[in-house]
């Protein structure tokens, strides 16, 4: 009833959390399979007038990395692309560890023991320090994604100091309105910089003070790419 992107989006998370929490299952692809079956000729024929074909390249990088190597009819609606629903390799669950707790010695030694490569000076710095005007969803995970990262630049893997760093929103946030913690990424923040750089000379000097290599360089262009930004 509403074909725009942000309806397939929602079409898409669904079919993600199904894949995601069926992922267990020994035969997932065979039993998604059964359901893209009975789904995939009303996706055909329902949406004839408002659907075009797509190709895998059109999907997000993210999206690309998730679903890499099935090779199903991709369709799109407005540049969003339909995930294939059959389209989940079986994961085996690890086991949550019953000694992580936060309400005995042994329990947080074992949280603490997976942030020691983080100094604690900084780390304090990063809890206590809340950017204002910015919703709690937002200020949580990037302290969250700061932690996940042990304090380093996702590009470069350079250690972060208190200052020198910023949480960048990889679908800008003026476009998505996304605060989660999959949408953000902590940078260095001459990277970041770098990311949303659009002057030539500018971004070739940056480039020689970061001494960026070929794998840096292709992170810095999907981050870019995702900011509908040309690639350098």
């Amino acid at each position: 009833k509403k074909p725009c992107a942000e309806t397939v989006w929602h079409f898409n998370t669904v079919v993600m959390g199904i894949q995601n929490y069926y992922a267990a299952a020994t035969h997932i692809s065979n039993n998604l399979n059964e359901l893209n079956f009975h789904l995939r000729r009303t996706l055909y024929n329902r949406l004839k007038d408002v659907r075009k074909e797509a190709k895998f390249e059109d999907m997000t990088v993210t999206l690309q990395k998730r679903y890499k190597g099935y090779e199903p009819q991709f369709y799109k609606i407005q540049e969003m692309v339909f995930v294939p629903i059959y389209a989940q390799r079986h994961k085996t669950n690890l086991c949550y560890s019953q000694v992580t707790c936060n309400y005995t010695v042994e329990g947080r030694e074992k949280i603490h023991r997976n942030l020691k490569g983080i100094p604690n000076i900084v780390l304090t710095y990063v809890m206590t320090n809340f950017i204002p005007n910015r919703s709690i969803e937002y200020n949580d995970n990037r302290i969250s994604k700061f932690i996940a990262q042990y304090g380093k630049c996702a590009v470069t893997g350079r250690e972060l100091g208190m200052s020198d760093w910023h949480c960048h929103h990889k679908v800008p946030y003026h476009l998505s309105r996304d605060d989660r913690f999959s949408n953000l990424i902590v940078l260095h923040e001459s990277v970041h910089r770098l990311v949303h750089l659009k002057d030539h000379m500018k971004i070739e000097k940056t480039l020689k003070e970061l001494k960026v290599d070929t794998n840096q360089k292709r992170k810095i262009n999907e981050l870019r790419k995702q900011c509908k930004l040309q690639s350098i």
